[in-house]
């Protein structure tokens, strides 16, 4: 991290250094630059193929322990989904109940209120009947 830091360092100073610089200058310290990438390029590409052949034994391990992680979210992704699945059927179970319950008082409700509504119809039937006669 210190290095790549210092890299960046480097190149903001050059860049300022390039702004002051005449358009020869500029110039050369482009031309030098991008020398400098291409070598950085090769000795990365080198370094890649040399590490690239130690990385594979441990790359193949990490791809298997990978796949093991992988199995095991998955196993208790599922887990979970079938607890959730038992915990949404409980509180719509919970709901229904609810809801039955609710409706039979509403029932009860009506029930009485029709009540109150027929006597009070024969109330008023018998009052009119008796002012009729």
């Amino acid at each position: 991290m210190a290095a790549l830091s210092d890299k960046a360092h480097e190149a903001q100073e050059k860049v300022q250094h390039a702004i002051a610089e005449d358009r020869q200058q500029l110039s050369a310290s482009v031309t030098k630059a991008k020398q400098d990438s291409i070598q950085r390029a090769d000795k990365l590409q080198h370094d890649v193929s040399a590490k690239k052949a130690k990385a594979s034994a441990s790359l193949a391990d990490v791809g298997n322990k990978w796949q093991v992680h992988v199995q095991s979210v998955k196993s208790r992704v599922e887990e979970r989904k079938a607890e959730l699945d038992t915990q949404r059927a409980e509180r719509a179970a919970q709901d229904a109940e609810s809801y039955a319950l609710d409706t039979i008082d509403f029932a009860a409700a009506a029930i009485e209120e029709a009540e109150y509504a027929t006597l009070d119809a024969v109330l008023a039937r018998t009052d009119a009947d008796t002012k009729s006669r």
